[in-house]
């Protein structure tokens, strides 16, 4: 058959079956948006960093970097700049800073650089006209963040709040998407070197060189950086954010794996569904097409065509449904990650992604295209026989059980063994799943029957005739909800789980401190901005005030991990989060950093190392320091992980007196809130440091926990939804093909209220039957994704059997009936006389 008749032949099977065509292309569009959203929400914060990464650093290939936040000597820069193959040195200080305008504030990573930044090339910078304003310290500022703070005038006034101290800058220019394009989304203030250098107190300091080798000289200059390097520095590749960043992305990644797992198959069912409508038509081509004598070649090219076309729109469809998705729902939330890497909330979509969800799109599509495929190769094409006849059918029931089975066992031993591989016991728990549903459905169908024969009604007599009549389709519709019951319980537990271990950490690490005393500002929430000490005996002269103490904590790049560290001042009490430790025993551990020299490790970063306790390592602080292992802890909230010791061992490492808050100790019987407010007072309305109690700082604490993981909540409402929407679809497509049979049952004397009671059983016991097993095995997920998190990430996750899956069950048992009562009532009101038609 040519070409252009297999199109005309296209066109013509298109207009005679629409309805059914647009339903398919709507199940399959959904299935690629699910799809394309989630993968768009995983990406879109790696391609942050790596879009401003290139941003500042355009053709830097190499950098010297700072170990310590007050940086290392600037006069290194004539060094570097000196050694052979050197084309571009650019020196850079960085600092988290909170800025604030007339309409409100934003936290900022504050770059001060000089001209040579503009050499580099970096789309941040290249319009930016450093040289300019290198003498006047006026700010550059991406246009959407200066208006979000109400800085829109040139030489306008902008504050800036860090370490504790306030400076101003005049706004220069504002940087438009015509200028950095996507980039408009980060929070960067760029000013003069000096300038920063001025606003932290860090003069002569630099956070890090960025430097571009001559072409063919990178060797040599990464070996005379490393000899010329001096102690409280790196030398690193230029992506070396994005490699942290990875790490630290890890749980999310894996979250976002084991979303794209369920909510393509709960896709890829919605367009099974979608397409079952459509195999008798396609069948009926089939034969036509054999009886007329075309071989199997044109045959396939025919239902290619049908394929080709239906993936297209489909997919083209899905791609939009996808994006507005994961603008408005499933968007990438920064939260935590924000406060050790500078993030912007760009929507990044790369041609991997696209691809993979047209491959997705495409594979379902012609998964149910070429159903009737049996057919083509039959030999007799007009022997329409059942395969799911007979004793083959019976041992095909026996095989799915035992392959169901074995599924479930690799998910068990995966669990058992592996725990950190999630993903692939997920897919096996998912396969398990499917496997056995049509035996759970063949055993609820004989229930029925059994119950039919006690009660009066025909009602459940009509049901289990109907389903028995198509069980492929009823199967089909029931792993839809089990499916997605499935995703929404093991989602939804492993997040109340996780957000339930957070808040734990969290009020164990603020558990030694009544009032915190820290540097202002949403950047801050970890305590990670040091500040020069402001005489804290006056504070600890306060009459409600029994001590002071000094906190400290930062971040140390080591290895591929961007680790918080917390140095807890030796007097406090309870000194370690006891809860968080996994290994070693606490109160030998607590003796052991009460005296110096021991630490608590992140197991996690343990295993990477192969260190265990009692072992020694030298951490790459400022000043180099080795300190002995005491006990393994959690990642106590902090994804990379992270190490505490006491303050004193901090200062040493990293040779300073800077603070990062005050934890203070009120005097017995001194109301917290009370405490506070004097300190408050005593500090002045001009201070630069906030004051908050033990329990207000626990609440921010899980105030960005809760935004960190509200992705998974919506992942899991998302999923359920899409559910909800398949099956209520599907089921109402299904029952309204059934009007010539309901009109039969009519005019047999069954009553229209009967009729639509068969409707809303069937749809009870379908949805009911699916959503109960997906419920059983979602319990089985959440304890696989709550390992993963616990064992490769180490976050602190507190199990619990929570009530999501009753919630699921209902939440998808009350929508599916629902959008099929008013329906199905419809399809109950069919006149008799519709049997009568020929």
């Amino acid at each position: 058959m040519p070409v252009p008749n297999i199109l005309h032949l296209f066109r013509v099977r298109l207009r005679a079956r629409l309805a059914q065509e647009c339903f398919a292309l709507a199940g399959i569009a959904i299935g690629v948006a699910l799809l394309f959203a989630s993968q768009v929400a995983s990406s879109s914060l790696q391609g942050s960093v790596r879009q401003l990464t290139r941003g500042i650093a355009g053709t830097a290939t190499l950098q010297l970097l700072a170990r310590a936040p007050q940086g290392f000597a600037q006069g290194t820069l004539a060094e570097v700049r000196g050694i052979p193959g050197v084309r571009v040195a650019a020196p850079l200080l960085e600092a988290s800073a909170n800025m604030r305008g007339p309409r409100g504030s934003a936290a900022v990573d504050l770059v001060g650089a000089d001209a040579s930044l503009s050499r580099l090339g970096g789309e941040l910078v290249r319009h930016a006209a450093l040289a300019p304003f290198g003498g006047i310290g006026a700010v550059v500022l991406p246009a959407p963040l200066a208006r979000a703070v109400g800085a829109g005038r040139f030489g306008q006034e902008v504050a800036f709040q860090l370490d504790g101290r306030t400076g101003e800058l005049p706004l220069y220019a504002q940087l438009t998407s015509r200028q950095i394009g996507p980039l408009t989304s980060s929070p960067v203030a760029i000013a003069p070197l000096f300038s920063v250098q001025e606003l932290t107190g860090l003069p002569g300091r630099v956070s890090r060189i960025l430097i571009e080798p001559a072409p063919g000289r990178a060797r040599q200059v990464h070996a005379a950086l490393a000899r010329l390097a001096p102690a409280d520095a790196s030398v690193e590749p230029i992506d070396y954010d994005e490699t942290l960043f990875t790490k630290a992305a890890t749980a999310s990644r894996q979250a976002t794996l084991l979303f794209s797992v369920i909510s393509a198959l709960v896709g890829f069912l919605f367009a099974f569904n979608a397409m079952l409508f459509t195999v008798p038509q396609r069948r009926s081509l089939i034969a036509g097409l054999r009886r007329d004598g075309y071989g199997r070649a044109t045959v396939v090219a025919v239902l290619l065509s049908d394929a080709l076309a239906l993936a297209l729109a489909a997919s083209a469809l899905g791609l939009l449904l996808g994006e507005q998705l994961s603008i408005h729902v499933l968007h990438s939330d920064p939260a935590f990650l924000s406060l050790a890497f500078t993030l912007g909330s760009p929507q990044v979509i790369d041609l991997r992604t696209i691809a993979l969800a047209l491959a997705g799109g495409m594979l379902a599509t012609l998964v149910a295209v070429f159903g009737p495929l049996l057919d083509v190769l039959a030999r007799d094409p007009f022997a329409m026989q059942d395969p799911r006849r007979g004793a083959g059918a019976r041992w095909a029931g026996r095989r799915r059980a035992v392959a169901g089975l074995a599924c479930l066992l690799g998910a068990t031993a995966i669990l058992l063994r592996a725990p950190d591989a999630a993903a692939p016991a997920a897919t096996l728990l998912i396969g398990a799943l499917l496997l056995e549903l049509p035996i759970a459905l063949s055993l609820a169908l004989a229930l029925a029957e059994r119950l039919a024969r006690i009660l009066t009604s025909i009602v459940p007599h009509v049901v289990t005739m109907e389903l028995r009549a198509a069980p492929g389709r009823a199967v089909a519709i029931a792993s839809t909800g089990a499916i997605a019951v499935f995703g929404g319980v093991a989602i939804q537990g492993a997040h109340d789980d996780l957000l339930a271990g957070l808040d734990a950490a969290a009020r164990e690490l603020n558990a030694a401190s009544d009032v915190w005393v820290d540097p202002r500002g949403s950047f801050n929430l970890l305590d990670t901005a040091a500040f020069a000490p402001t005489n804290p005996a006056r504070l600890a002269r306060l009459p409600g005030v029994q001590a002071v103490r000094p906190y400290r904590s930062g971040f140390l790049d080591y290895g591929d991990r961007r680790v918080l560290v917390i140095g807890v001042p030796a007097q406090a009490t309870p000194l370690l989060p006891a809860g968080q430790l996994v290994q070693g025993d606490a109160r030998l551990a607590s003796a052991r950093v009460r005296g110096g020299g021991w630490l608590v490790l992140s197991r996690a970063i343990a295993q990477e190392h192969h260190l265990r306790i009692g072992q020694a390592l030298t951490l790459p602080t400022a000043k180099p320091t080795r300190l002995r292992i005491a006990a393994l802890s959690t990642n106590v909230g902090w994804a990379p992980g992270a190490i505490v010791m006491n303050a004193g061992d901090y200062a040493r490492a990293w040779a300073s007196d800077a603070v990062s808050a005050y934890s203070v100790a009120l005097a017995p019987g001194v109301d917290p809130a009370a405490g506070a407010e004097e300190i408050r007072r005593a500090l002045g309305p001009g201070s630069g440091l906030a004051v908050q109690t033990a329990a207000q700082r626990v609440r921010a604490q899980s105030r960005l926990s809760g935004l960190a993981l509200a992705s998974l909540a919506q992942i899991a409402t998302a999923i359920l939804i899409a559910a909800a929407l398949a099956m209520a679809a599907a089921m109402g497509a299904t029952i309204w093909q059934r009007r010539p049979r309901m009109a039969k049952l009519k005019l047999d004397g069954l009553p229209r209220s009967q009729l639509w009671h068969t409707v809303l059983l069937e749809c009870a016991l379908l949805v009911g039957l699916g959503c109960l097993l997906g419920a059983g095995f979602g319990l089985y997920g959440q304890q696989l994704a709550d390992r993963a998190l616990a064992s490769s990430v180490g976050f602190p996750v507190a199990h619990s059997i929570p009530l999501a899956g009753l919630e699921s069950i209902a939440v998808v048992l009350v929508a599916a009936v629902a959008m099929l009562a008013l329906p199905g009532y419809l399809a109950a009101s069919v006149p008799a006389a519709l049997a009568l038609q020929d």
